[in-house]
Order: structure tokens, then sequence, then C-alpha cells
């Protein structure tokens, strides 16, 4: 019994907790999307592995121990000669690496920036049309409501000899014609919540908070606030990066520095102040070397310094095209946001009102038996057609502004 008593409490706590966790508002899903999906990891990552490379910005080539033994020095077999070099990049070359490497970093963190901002603008054009959708299915289960009223009606008035036949069907056909709607209407909210929650990277997802309302445009709209705007910075960057790698070409030409150390044998006699005295294998000669490496060869250099120069012009050149093309598009957004409010404000002072007015006008003289079963039908489909223009107009309205959002790096 005490078994059955947890298992209740537990199915009783869990499942609430369930269900309410699987219904997201449009905050709860930017959070989620943010924290799990692909994407952003792996921008992250990228971000991470620039920030390891900064270790390899001093990257000294392998020390080199040389061991020569033999008759080198006389006719003895066992002198032998030790030595060991270090090749050392020129000063300068660490710090274009350096330079370059802090670059990447930055072009790594706006890449991330990007990956957010269009993260968060497919969350909240998803999010948008759910909710767009379950608008437009009630809206469809409304007029669903009437026709079948108007079809059971006509089925009765057929039954007992007051309809004709062709009433009756047409009812039928014009309710099996608004639950296809419906139905198709269902089945795009099923396929937006799935994307949804490929989005997230949560799943199940039974519904969003919310509903269809006029979402709040940004105070400032015009094209100086596209300086937020994280694609801008990451395109500036791009240009950075170039003259980064230009100038780390650059320092490759200059010399490679070289110290080195010996110990080596001289077995045999030397004159020592007019004396000869015999060395044998125990006594060792030090010594130090010191030198340069410089390029004789500078044609492939000068060539990968022109090609480092010509890639840091096409980086601006795509930066400035880029900006442009970001200005245009802001443009279009904005004509775009005036265009879809003057519609939504038609809808709602005069094409709103007048189909609530036909729709009711309609219903009273059908009643009555003023008005046709044909005309009452066609008043309804284009009250209808109105409200469902009201939504479509709605629904781009605040694409719009989400769109703007974007750009502005919101």
């Amino acid at each position: 019994m005490k078994y059955l008593m947890l298992i209740f409490i537990t199915l009783c706590v869990v499942f609430p907790i369930t269900a309410q966790e699987t219904i997201l508002s449009m905050d709860k899903a930017i959070k989620l999307a943010l924290e799990r999906n692909p994407t952003i990891q792996a921008a992250a990552l990228e971000t991470s592995r620039q920030y390891t490379l900064r270790k390899a910005c001093i990257d000294i080539p392998k020390t080199e121990v040389m061991l020569t033994s033999g008759q080198y020095n006389s006719i003895r077999k066992n002198d032998n000669h030790i030595a060991v070099s270090q090749g050392i990049p020129f000063p300068s070359f660490f710090y274009a690496q350096r330079a370059l490497n802090k670059a990447l970093i930055t072009s790594a963190k706006f890449k991330e920036a990007v990956v957010r901002n269009e993260l968060i603008l497919e969350i909240k054009q998803t999010f948008n049309q759910l909710l767009y959708l379950k608008a437009r299915q009630r809206t469809l289960l409304r007029h669903d409501s009437l026709l079948t009223d108007l079809a059971n009606i006509n089925t009765l008035l057929y039954t007992t000899g007051e309809g004709t036949l062709l009433a009756k069907t047409a009812g039928d056909t014009q309710l099996l014609e608004i639950k296809n709607l419906v139905a198709r209407n269902q089945s795009d909210v099923n396929t937006t919540l799935n994307r949804l929650e490929m989005l997230c990277q949560f799943s199940p997802i039974r519904d969003v908070e919310g509903y269809l309302e006029t979402l709040v445009a940004p105070d400032e709209i015009n094209t100086s606030a596209l300086s937020e705007s994280p694609s801008l910075a990451f395109a500036l960057q791009q240009v950075e990066v170039s003259r980064r790698r230009q100038k780390e070409e650059v320092s490759r030409m200059l010399p490679d520095l070289r110290v080195g150390y010996f110990s080596q044998t001289l077995i045999g006699s030397q004159n020592i102040n007019g004396r000869d005295e015999f060395f044998g294998s125990g006594k060792r000669f030090y010594g130090f070397q010191v030198g340069i490496s410089v390029p004789l060869y500078m044609v492939s250099h000068s060539a990968k310094i022109k090609a480092a120069s010509l890639a840091t012009d096409a980086a601006q050149k795509q930066s400035d095209a880029f900006h442009l093309t970001l200005a245009q598009q802001y443009n279009e957004a904005i004509q775009e946001l005036y265009k879809n409010k003057a519609s939504v404000n038609y809808y709602k002072e005069s094409a709103l009102p007048t189909a609530a007015h036909l729709t009711s006008q309609s219903n009273k003289a059908y009643q009555s038996g003023e008005l046709s079963y044909a005309n009452h039908i066609m008043n309804l489909r284009q009250a209808l057609s109105v409200a469902e223009g009201y939504l479509l107009a709605f629904q781009q309205y605040n694409q719009s502004i989400i769109i703007i959002e974007f750009l502005n790096g919101n």
C-alpha cells in the first residue's frame, strides 16, 4: 500500500511539472535554444579553440643536438664533438603572430554573436508563426461552427421536405471545405512546433504561450542603428584579420637567429707557450655559435606578401559591399514595416467592422428568409477572407519588426 501511495504521489508531482514545462514562452524558447542548439555550441567551441591557440603564438623550432665522432682532428679515431644549436625566429614574428591570434579571437567572438543573433531571429519568427497559426485556427473553428449549424439546418429542412437536396449538398460541401482548412492549418501548427523543438533541442513542446499581439517597434528606426549589428562587426573584423595575416607574412622575411654551444675533444699534442702538451680524451674544449638565417630567394616570399595584400583589399571590398547590402535590407525592412502597419490599420478601422456588420446582417436576413443560402454563404466567405487577411497582415507586421530587430542586433 505504501508503494502505491508513493507511486501516486510521484505521478501527481511529476506530470503537472512536465506538462507545464512543455508550454513555452518566447523568452524560455530563446533561453533553451541558446543553451542547447548545436550551432551555438559549435561557435563557442571555435572561440575556445582560438583562445587555446594563444600559447602557440611563440613557436620555437626544435633544438638540434649533433654528435661528431671519429678522425675529424687527427689520426686518432676517438675524438668527439657535441653541438647544441637553437634557431629562433625574429622577435617581430612572434608579435605579428600574437596580433593575428588576437584578431582571430575577436573574429570568433563576433561570429558567435552572429550565430546567436540568427538563432534568436529563427526562434522569434517561428514563435510568431505559431501564434499566427493558432489565431487562424480559432478563426477557422468559429467559421466551422457557423457552417455546422447551417448544414444541420439544411439537413433538417431536407428531411422534413421543406428544403432541397441542392441546398443540403451545398451545405455539406462548404462544411467539408472548412474542415479541410482546419485540418491543414493544424498540420502547419504541428510542423512549426516540430521546428521549434529542433531549434530549442527540447521535446516535446505541447504549446506556446501568448496570443498574436502587436510587437513594439524599435525606438530608433534608421541606418545608424546598424552600428550594433553583429554581422557588420564580423565583416569589419575580417578586414582586420586579413591585415594581421599580411603583417605576419611580411615578418616571415626577417632573418632567423641561431645560437649554439659545443663541447669537443682534441686528442693529441698542442704547443702551449713553446712546450708540447698532450691532451687526452678527458680534456674537453668549449665554445659557442651565433648566426642568422636570411632568405636569399625572395620571389616566393614576395608573392605571398602580394597575395596577402590582395586578400586584405578583397576583404575590405567585401566589407563595404556587405555594409551597403545591410543598409539596403534595413531600408526595405522599414518600408515593409510601414506597408504592413498601414494594412493592419486598414483592417482594424475599416475591413473588420464592415465584415462584422456584414456577418450580423447576413445572419438576420437569412434567418428571416430575405436572403438566399448561396448569398449567405458568399457573405460568410467574404467575412472569413477579411478575418484571415487581418491575421496575415498582423503576422507580417510582427515579422517586419523581428527583421529590424535582427538587423539592429537586438
